[in-house]
């Protein structure tokens, strides 16, 4: 099987902390974390490091630093990279809590400083990343349970017309292929870490998407765009955007009539 490329963009990025500003400090990144993780689908992964003290066994080098705080952080591509360091939670996270940080000219944010930071492009080379949640997670009112496991991993859309199949879900979705065994289409997507959903309901027929059977829902960030793409392309309107459970989705038919789910970023 062809090897996988990916453009996606990853960083580390270490800031320094002003003596005692340390608390605070920790609240603003929390904070601006939660928010990018809502807000910014681009960003895969956001990471905020403080260096570990160690129990004796195991010491940093160079030695412990409480004052050094490292971002390591994985974008989508090169442009969600710039919409979010050029976004308003970064700049405005900038712009109130910079002043918590050592700055580059020793004057204030207010001044025109910012931050003393150190940024590192990567590029991967191998490895990977394995599910950061294998033991017990909360549910229902804080009692633990073991994480589901057996994640729906793979979808197939089979079609009578694979070339016109092919066609819709790239001008949709922006897919592209990689061909298998017997002309087999695959699709596929980088390595991630994001919550993952499934569910079994009732059926209803008289309930569009509530029929007998099963659907696949594919992550997308504007619903309502991704519709227009869909009929643009030759699809149809299905499920109208609905709001449920702390999470929005629709549905579409693809030319040959097969719905098709859709669902915005969500966050468990």
């Amino acid at each position: 099987m062809p090897v996988e490329t990916s453009n996606n963009v990853s960083l580390t990025s270490q800031w320094f902390i002003r003596p005692g500003c340390e608390d605070e400090v920790i609240e603003a990144v929390t904070r601006l974390a939660a928010e990018v993780e809502s807000q910014q689908p681009g960003t895969l992964t956001y990471l905020v490091h403080t260096q570990w003290a160690g129990d004796g066994d195991l010491q940093s080098l160079p030695p412990f630093n409480p004052l050094s705080l490292l971002f390591f952080e994985v974008y989508r591509d090169a442009q969600a990279f710039k919409d979010h360091v050029n976004g308003p939670l970064f700049t405005q996270f900038v712009q109130q809590y910079g002043d918590l940080f050592i700055t580059a000219g020793g004057k204030s944010i207010a001044e025109g400083d910012r931050p003393y930071t150190t940024v590192q492009f990567l590029s991967r080379r191998a490895g990977y990343v394995r599910n950061l949640a294998p033991g017990s997670v909360s549910v229902g009112e804080g009692e633990p349970s073991s994480a589901n496991q057996h994640p729906a991993v793979m979808f197939e859309a089979i079609a009578n017309n694979q070339s016109a199949a092919q066609s819709f879900y790239s001008q949709v979705f922006g897919w592209t292929y990689q061909t298998g065994t017997g002309g087999f289409a695959y699709v596929h997507f980088p390595v991630e870490t994001r919550p993952l959903l499934g569910g079994i309901g009732q059926a209803d027929s008289s309930v569009p998407g509530f029929e007998p059977g099963h659907s696949f829902y594919i992550l997308v960030d504007d619903l309502d765009a991704a519709i227009a793409r869909a009929v643009s392309a030759g699809g149809t309107e299905y499920m109208d955007p609905t709001g449920v459970d702390g999470y929005r989705f629709a549905m579409i038919r693809d030319p040959e009539g097969n719905p098709v789910g859709l669902i915005e970023p969500f966050v468990e």
